[in-house]
C-alpha cells in the first residue's frame, strides 16, 4: 500500500504532500501555496511524486516524516459495532 503523506522541511519552512484518495495528490507549502494534481492512473501519480521528491531533495529539502494510510490495518475497537453503517437517519420533521 502506498504511503499517504510526507512532510519535507527546509530551514523554517515545510511542504506537506498527501495522497488523499484515488489518483489525487495535494502539495501544501511552502507558506500558503497549495496545489492539487489529478492523474489518469497510479503509474503517472507515482512518477510525478518521485520526481517531485527528487527535486525537493536536490534543492535542500529534507524528508522529515511520513505517515501510512490510517485506514490500513486491523480495527482497533474493543467492542464491535451493531451495524456496519453508524450514521443515523435524519430526523423526520412533523408539522401539526
Amino acid at each position: 500500500m502506498p504511503l499517504a503523506s510526507w512532510l519535507f522541511v527546509k530551514d523554517n519552512q515545510s511542504i506537506w504532500i498527501e495522497r488523499p484518495f484515488g489518483c489525487s495528490l495535494i502539495v501544501a507549502g511552502p507558506g500558503s501555496a497549495r496545489e492539487q494534481h489529478e492523474f489518469s492512473d497510479e503509474h503517472a501519480l507515482d512518477a510525478f511524486q518521485i520526481a517531485l521528491a527528487e527535486r525537493l531533495s536536490e534543492t535542500g529539502w529534507f524528508l522529515w516524516g511520513f505517515d501510512r494510510d490510517r485506514r490500513s490495518g486491523r480495527d482497533r475497537r474493543k467492542i464491535p459495532r451493531n451495524a456496519a453503517d453508524r450514521r443515523r437517519p435524519a430526523a423526520v420533521s412533523r408539522t401539526r
